[in-house]
């Protein structure tokens, strides 16, 4: 289902930083860039780049500084986490309604996208130990032990298995990352701590964009 569909500008990532055409879809679950029209409907299943809602989030939005006046680009930009650490996306619409539009879209999508999937579950390492870290809708932030032996738990070996930690979302004060490998989690408080999180190289980071949830269930 396609929830938004059109040409904006793109800025590159070359010395000169121009901006170039791209056509960007959002539909249910991901962001979709084209670098032409497709001219046969096959076409559109192969798009140049596909970054799921769900690891995606609204980094910047509006002018660069104050209220928008003539002549100032208007720009959102994006952060996806993948395999390879993180993509950055900078985005400029032509109108304020156009970037309002396209904004409330991604926002939007994104955290539709964490309602429907309800929970992730990665590889990685906590203090030394092989772990997985699970972020569920409701129940926030888990730890728990790798089981020996096993490459994947599944639903009911996690329930069973005690966490290292575990926090809701509303603990969570703060989070931030290296943009490759390391997770940073801030439950600063009295019972609180600075979670790091190594995470596995076949794991994908961030496992997803925590505010998604967070937001969503405050």
């Amino acid at each position: 289902e396609i929830r938004q569909l059109g040409w904006l500008a793109e800025k590159t990532e070359n010395e000169k930083q121009q901006w170039k055409p791209v056509l960007v879809m959002v539909t249910e679950k991901d962001l979709l860039l084209y670098h032409s029209l497709p001219r046969m409907k096959a076409s559109w299943h192969s798009p140049a780049h596909t970054y799921p809602l769900l690891a995606t989030r609204l980094v910047h939005s509006g002018p660069d500084q104050g209220s928008p006046q003539p002549g100032v680009e208007l720009s959102f930009a994006t952060r996806t986490g993948t395999r390879l650490g993180i993509e950055a996306h900078l985005f400029r619409a032509e109108t304020c309604q156009d970037l309002s539009l396209w904004t409330r879209h991604i926002v939007t999508g994104c955290h539709s996208s964490a309602q429907m999937i309800k929970e992730v579950t990665t590889s990685c390492v906590y203090k030394g130990q092989e772990c997985r870290l699970v972020i569920h809708y409701e129940q926030g932030f888990s730890v728990l032990a790798e089981q020996k032996g096993e490459d994947q738990v599944d639903q009911g070996n996690q329930n069973q298995a005690k966490p290292l930690l575990c926090y809701p979302f509303e603990r969570l004060k703060m989070s931030s990352d290296d943009g490759v490998r390391m997770l940073f989690l801030d439950f600063s408080g009295k019972e609180g701590e600075i979670v790091s999180v190594f995470f596995k190289q076949e794991a994908r980071h961030p496992p997803l964009d925590i505010p998604h949830y967070s937001s969503s269930t405050m």
